[in-house]
């Protein structure tokens, strides 16, 4: 398939249009498709505290069914609205065991360890009371569905697939009743590959295996995430709409530059697959008792990121360590992630100067009755400039510095951007309008989206924003004229769900 499109990301994207079109599979936004992909959750992946560990608290219990009901009711206590977990490989027995980084045994059998699970699957469900990712990795040849049931498999050593993914998916995914399962995760798809010699040689295998797992999962009524897979089976999953989103990055402190999702972002959405930052620590404090004790040096980035990547927000701090104020900065009071209108990318201008590795990204929200309100992330350097927007200096926009809280002009972003305490920088960018510029709610990563900002419109004295709030939210929401360069802020509460309007000069400046 040859195409061609006008810009690197224009062009993948018409690329991933025309896959689209001729693998039938509809663009859909998946962003909000349920608590999952809408709400932030709490993950215990691998570099997290709760992967293979339940911490060295023993007041808070001995086991997984113990501790994480109390971590539930911490979160809530806090005020954390956390719409759905993942439990990891932790929860399931396998044939051998498992790396520091994750490899090792294969699933013996998809349910519940006597040991972390006592009283089983369906028993911490009902305690924890939401939709939950589970993870799987590679069938085991040892496993009880080759030995006790009648499906043939292809095995080899370490792994093995059914001959007949569609029949054994559809069975399968009738067991976890009870559960909660809302998201299937198939992990170690590379090993997977790799191992069972039928899936490379017979022709039709690789795809039979995918498309069994896929519509097995749509017909319970789950989705699916890909996680390590290879290129071509992001290709696959053009064709199969349950797979809505893939792992974008290395795991959680096994990569150098786990958090940088801006590159691999641009195949993935071409595709309509949303790009998942991996999980990632909130705070910056010594997770002491966690399976890594960290600290994480960069909360904000990994949040950011996480933000950006318009897949799900997963904090995996231990219990008392989670940051309240950074994790809700992703999100509305109930939860609901603010995410952009598409995933972050790296920008066109890393390819035109011939540095793709540029660790510079961009997204925006598309203001209706205002225009394009951008997010600029730039590692390190802090090199951002018109370019990163396909904009010139001349062009009338201002430059909000989301660390330093400094307007300036289009025409002073030139190249170094004042970096935050973590050593990036990170600008929204804003179109002048009748004299003004929105940037919005400032304490949030993404200022504008679409679940805060239902429009803007010029008014008599300045811009009037029609927003969306949830009972008791208190939003500050600031704008600026473009002569004075100071930014007006003010605050709206809501008494129940629903929208209010701010109109902006006409009232006292609050900085």
């Amino acid at each position: 398939l040859l195409s061609a499109g006008t810009g690197i990301n224009k062009g993948l994207m018409q690329w991933g249009d025309r896959m689209l079109k001729f693998t039938g599979k509809p663009r859909t936004d998946n962003r909000f498709l349920d608590d999952i992909h809408g709400k932030i959750g709490f993950w215990t992946d691998n570099g997290g505290f709760y992967h293979y560990s339940i911490g060295d608290n023993a007041s808070l219990g001995t086991n997984y069914e113990e501790v994480l009901p109390k971590v539930k009711q911490y979160h809530d206590e806090l005020g954390v609205p956390f719409g759905h977990w993942q439990f990891d490989s932790w929860f399931y027995p396998k044939d051998g065991k498992v790396s520091p980084g994750g490899g090792g045994g294969a699933v013996t059998n998809w349910t519940s360890l006597d040991s972390v699970f006592p009283s089983g699957m369906a028993a911490i469900q009902e305690k924890l009371g939401v939709p939950i990712v589970m993870h799987n990795r590679q069938w085991s040849p040892k496993s009880d569905y080759i030995h006790n049931l009648s499906f043939p498999w292809y095995s080899s050593e370490k792994a093995s697939v059914p001959v007949d993914p569609p029949a054994f998916f559809d069975w399968f995914f009738k067991q976890q009743e009870g559960w909660g399962l809302g998201m299937y995760e198939q992990d170690w798809m590379c090993t997977e590959y790799d191992e069972v010699s039928a899936i490379q040689t017979n022709i039709t295998m690789g795809d039979l295996w995918l498309y069994g797992m896929a519509e097995g999962a749509a017909r319970s009524g789950r989705t699916v995430q890909y996680c390590m897979p290879y290129s071509h089976e992001i290709l696959s999953a053009a064709a199969l709409p349950a797979v809505t989103n893939a792992r974008a990055t290395d795991d959680y402190f096994h990569g150098v530059d786990q958090w940088s999702v801006g590159h691999t972002a641009m195949y993935y959405w071409a595709l309509n697959i949303l790009p998942f930052k991996d999980g990632f620590y909130s705070s910056s404090l010594p997770q002491v008792g966690g399976q890594t004790v960290g600290p994480e040096t960069s909360p904000d980035r990994e949040t950011i990121m996480a933000a950006l990547s318009c897949a799900m927000v997963g904090p995996m701090d231990g219990i008392y360590l989670l940051n309240k104020t950074r994790v809700m900065a992703t999100c509305n009071a109930a939860g609901v992630v603010l995410k952009p209108d598409r995933p972050v990318t790296a920008t066109d201008e890393g390819f035109r100067r011939g540095d793709s590795a540029r660790p510079v990204f961009a997204t925006e929200t598309n203001v209706r009755g205002w225009g394009a309100i951008s997010y600029v992330f730039a590692s390190h350097t802090g090199e951002i400039v018109p370019g990163d927007l396909d904009l010139k200096p001349s062009d009338d926009y201002l430059v909000y510095n989301w660390y330093s809280g400094e307007l300036s002009s289009m025409a002073n972003l030139t190249g170094q951007v004042e970096l935050g305490y973590e050593g990036h920088a990170y600008v929204v960018v804003a179109p002048v309008v009748e004299g003004w510029a929105v940037v919005g709610e400032v304490d949030k990563y993404v200022t504008a989206s679409e679940v805060r900002v239902v429009s803007i419109a010029p008014g008599k004295t300045g811009p009037v924003a029609t927003l969306k709030g949830v009972k008791g939210e208190s939003v500050r929401f600031c704008a600026a004229p473009a002569a004075t360069l100071v930014l007006e802020c003010q605050t709206v509460k809501f008494p129940g769900d629903g929208e209010q309007k701010v109109e902006f000069g006409s009232r006292e400046v609050v900085v």
